[in-house]
Parts: C-alpha cells; structure tokens; sequence
C-alpha cells in the first residue's frame, strides 16, 4: 500500500521514523518527485508572468532611471508588484588595478576581488568612480505579486 503524501502532514515524527524503511524510501523519492514538479510550475509561471507583466515593470523602473527595484502599478483592480533584484558581478582585473593604484581601498575589497554593494554604495564619489569600471549591475532575479480584493495570493 501506497502511504500518501499528506501522511507527513499528519502523522508525528516517531510515526514517521517508525515507518519501514521502503516505505520511507518511497515517501522521500515521491517527495522529491513533487518538489521537482512543483520547482517546475513555478518557474513556468514566472516566466508567464514576466511575460506579461515584465515590459511594463521594467518600463516603471526605467522612467525612474533605474535597472533593478520594486514598481507598482495597476491592471484590472489588482495591483502588480514587480521586483527586479540586482546582480553585481566585478572585473577582477580592473579591481585588480584599482587596488594596485589606491591600496587603502585593501580594506573595502575581499580576496575574490568583489566589492560589498553595501560597501560602495557607502563609498566616496571619488572611490565609486575608481571602481566603476570593474562594477556591472545585472537583475539577479525577479518576483511578482498580485493583490486584489480577495485575500493576497
């Protein structure tokens, strides 16, 4: 007999452990059959929501001269909130010769030769525009909510 998933939900853990070893052999390979399934959904609804939603989020973003963020707007009596997160990849040699020219920047820069973005962001403007030109900002991901009148989904 099949134990079904929602077992786990119920049952406590000494029922769980108790349980003979095939059938927590099979209620783990189930799981991770539907954790996969629904890892799966997911990002397949993502990818439609940015479909739809991701011109007009990213155009909210841009009209505030920005690339990354979180917008608001409105579409048939819900509200959108679109979140673009930001990505900071460094040129390791251009830190490299950032570091070279200005060592009392050693402190701000890890062995990997990444900036902190908390740390430049609390940089002079001076030391920013040294490092500028190792630094790109790329969306590291992005989220989707909608709120309507019924409860939040």
């Amino acid at each position: 007999m099949m134990i079904p998933l929602g077992f786990l939900d119920e049952a406590s853990l000494q029922d769980i452990s108790a349980l003979p070893i095939h059938d927590l052999r099979q209620l783990l390979s189930r799981l991770k059959e539907a954790i996969e399934t629904q890892d799966k959904r997911r990002k397949i609804l993502t990818e439609a929501l940015k479909l739809r939603f991701g011109v007009t989020a990213r155009t909210l973003l841009n009209q505030d001269g920005k690339d990354t963020g979180t917008v608001r707007f409105q579409e048939d009596g819900c509200t959108v909130t679109s979140t673009f997160r930001k990505k900071v990849d460094w040129d390791q040699d251009g830190l490299a010769r950032v570091l070279k020219e200005s060592p009392q920047l050693r402190d701000h820069i890890r062995v990997t030769l990444s900036v902190e973005e908390k740390v430049f962001s609390q940089l002079s403007e001076e030391f920013q525009k040294l490092l500028e030109p190792a630094r790109s900002v790329k969306v590291g991901g992005y989220d989707f909510t909608i709120h309507g009148e019924q409860n939040d989904i």
